[in-house]
C-alpha cells in the first residue's frame, strides 16, 4: 500500500515532468515560428499568388497559434506552391486567346510562320529572374547586420547586443538570434518607459511652476492695481484740496467783514477735513484689503514652499531609485555610468590605478530553460548581493544589464583585481543554490582590465568585455586579465 509520501514524491515528480515538457513545447514552437518566419522570407518574390499566401501566414504567427487557423491556411498555400511548377503559358497561344477574347480572328494581327512581325507590333518585355535564395539570405542578413550596427551606438543596448556582435549571424541558430532580439526588445521597452516616466515627472513639475507662477502673478496684478487706485485717490484729494484752497481765495477776497470771513473760511476748513477723512478712510480699506492679500499669499507661499520641499524629496529618492536596480537591489547601468566619469576624472588628475572588472554568470540562459525566470531572477539576486558584500567601501558594483555586472575597484592594479576576482569568483561557485530540491552549481567568468593612457571610460569597458568573452571562451568559471 502506497504511503502518503509515496504519492507525494509521485506528485512532485509528476508536476516536474508536466513543467518539463511545457518548456519543451513553449520552447519548440517559438522554433517552429522561426523556422516558419525564416522560410517565408526566403520563399518570398516567387509569385505574387504564394507572397499574399505567406502575408497571411506571417499575419497568424504573430497571434497565438491555432491548429485550425494554420490548417486552413495549408489548402490555399499548398495549391500557390504547386502553381509555380505549372509551365507558363507559350507567348503565342497566349496572344491568341487574348485575341479570342477581344472579338480578334486568328492570324489578324500575327504574321504566317516565317513572315517578319508588323511595324506596330512590340516586343515582349523579359521577365525579371527571381533572386536565388542565396541573394535573399544575404539580403535579409545584410538588413538585421545594419539594424545591430545602429543599435549598438545606444549604450544602453550595448549588453544586450554584445553576444550578436561576437558571432556572425551564420553561426547563430533560430533560436539564439530570437533569444538576442529579444533581450534587445527587452532593453528598449525597459528604456521607453523609464522615458516616460520621466516625462509625466516633468509634466507634472512644470504644472506645479504654472500654477505658482500664476498666483504670484495674480498677487501682482493686484499689488497693480491697489497701487493705482491710491496714486488715483491721492490725485483726486489733490484736486479737491486745491479746489477749496482756490474757493478760499476767492471768499477772502469777496469778505466784507471779519465775521463773515471766518465764516467762509471755517466751512472751507470742514470741506477739506471731509475730504481728508474720506481719503483716510480709502487708505484704510485699501490698506486691511492689501493685508488680506498678503496675509493669503504668505500661507500659499508657505505651502508651496512645502509642497516643493516634498517635490525635491521625492525627486531626490526617484533619483536614487532610478540609480538602483530594482530586481538585485545594486547600482545599475546609470550609476555605473555617472560613477565611471568621475573615476575617470579622478584618475586623470592624481593617476592612482582603476581596474574595471566585467562579470558574466556562466550558462545563465539554461538556468532560466530548465528552472524558470524565478529561479533566474533569484540567481541575480544572490550574485548580485554577494558581489557588493564583497568590495570595499571605496569600490563600486553595478548590474550592468541581464545577467552581467560590472566592478570599479580604486587604487588597484590588474594583478591586484586578479586575486580578488578569482576569491569572488570562487565564493559565487560555493553558493549553494537549490532548485526543485537539487542541488546546483552556478559560477561566473570575470574580464579585468585597467585605464591606461589615452583611453576613455566607454573602451576601459569594452576591453574589460573582450576579456570577459575570452574566459568565457577559456571554459568560463575563471577570469582573464585584458
Amino acid at each position: 500500500m502506497k504511503t502518503d509520501s509515496d504519492l507525494k514524491q509521485k506528485y512532485l515528480d509528476a508536476l516536474e515532468r508536466l513543467e518539463t515538457g511545457e518548456a519543451r513545447w513553449s520552447k519548440l514552437e517559438n522554433v517552429l515560428r522561426l523556422t516558419i518566419g525564416r522560410l517565408s522570407l526566403a520563399a518570398r518574390g516567387r509569385s505574387a499568388r504564394l507572397d499574399s499566401e505567406l502575408r497571411a501566414l506571417g499575419d497568424l504567427l504573430r497571434h497565438r497559434l491555432e491548429p485550425g487557423q494554420i490548417e486552413a491556411c495549408l489548402e490555399p498555400l499548398s495549391r500557390a506552391v504547386a502553381a509555380l511548377d505549372e509551365p507558363a503559358a507559350p507567348a503565342g497561344a497566349a496572344s491568341a486567346a487574348g485575341r479570342a477574347a477581344s472579338g480578334g480572328t486568328p492570324g489578324s494581327a500575327e504574321p504566317l510562320a516565317g513572315g517578319k512581325p508588323s511595324a506596330s507590333a512590340k516586343p515582349l518585355a523579359s521577365a525579371k529572374p527571381p533572386a536565388s535564395e542565396a541573394d535573399r539570405e544575404a539580403r535579409i542578413q545584410a538588413v538585421i547586420i545594419a539594424m545591430l550596427e545602429r543599435l549598438a551606438r545606444l549604450p544602453e543596448l550595448r549588453p544586450a547586443l554584445a553576444e550578436l556582435n561576437e558571432r556572425s549571424i551564420e553561426d547563430l541558430s533560430p533560436d539564439e538570434l530570437a533569444d538576442g532580439l529579444e533581450r534587445v526588445a527587452r532593453v528598449l521597452a525597459d528604456r521607453r518607459a523609464s522615458l516616460q516616466r520621466e516625462k509625466l515627472e516633468m509634466e507634472d513639475l512644470l504644472r506645479q511652476m504654472d500654477t505658482r507662477l500664476e498666483e504670484i502673478g495674480s498677487y501682482l496684478a493686484g499689488e497693480d492695481a491697489a497701487q493705482r487706485s491710491a496714486q488715483d485717490s491721492s490725485h483726486q484729494l489733490n484736486l479737491l484740496v486745491l479746489d477749496e484752497v482756490h474757493e478760499l481765495n476767492t471768499d477772502v477776497q469777496r469778505a466784507v467783514d471779519l465775521g463773515e470771513l471766518r465764516g467762509r473760511v471755517r466751512v472751507r476748513l470742514e470741506a477739506i477735513n471731509t475730504h481728508l477723512q474720506d481719503f483716510r478712510s480709502r487708505e484704510e480699506q485699501r490698506h486691511t484689503s492689501q493685508l488680506d492679500r498678503t496675509g493669503r499669499l504668505r500661507i500659499r507661499i508657505s505651502e508651496l514652499e512645502r509642497e516643493g520641499r516634498n517635490l525635491a524629496l521625492r525627486l531626490q529618492e526617484e533619483q536614487r531609485l532610478s540609480m538602483v536596480d530594482a530586481l538585485t537591489g545594486i547600482p545599475n547601468r546609470a550609476a555605473y555610468d555617472d560613477r565611471i566619469e568621475h573615476e575617470f576624472m579622478r584618475w586623470k588628475r592624481h593617476g592612482a590605478p582603476v581596474s574595471i572588472l566585467a562579470w558574466d554568470i556562466d550558462h545563465f540562459k539554461a538556468i532560466n530553460d530548465a528552472y524558470g525566470h524565478r529561479a533566474g531572477d533569484k540567481v541575480l539576486r544572490v550574485i548580485g548581493q554577494h558581489l557588493a558584500q564583497h568590495v570595499r567601501g571605496t569600490d563600486f558594483v553595478a548590474r550592468y544589464g541581464g545577467e552581467e555586472f560590472v566592478m570599479i575597484l580604486v587604487g588597484t592594479t590588474a594583478e591586484q583585481a586578479l586575486i580578488a576576482a578569482d576569491k569572488i569568483r570562487t565564493g559565487i561557485a560555493a553558493i549553494g543554490f537549490h532548485f526543485r530540491n537539487k542541488p546546483v552549481t552556478v559560477t561566473a567568468s570575470c574580464g579585468i582590465t585597467t585605464f591606461l593612457a589615452e583611453d576613455a571610460p566607454d573602451v576601459v569597458f569594452d576591453r574589460a568585455d573582450r576579456a570577459l568573452y575570452r574566459a568565457k571562451e577559456a571554459g568560463r568559471n575563471s577570469c582573464v586579465v585584458g
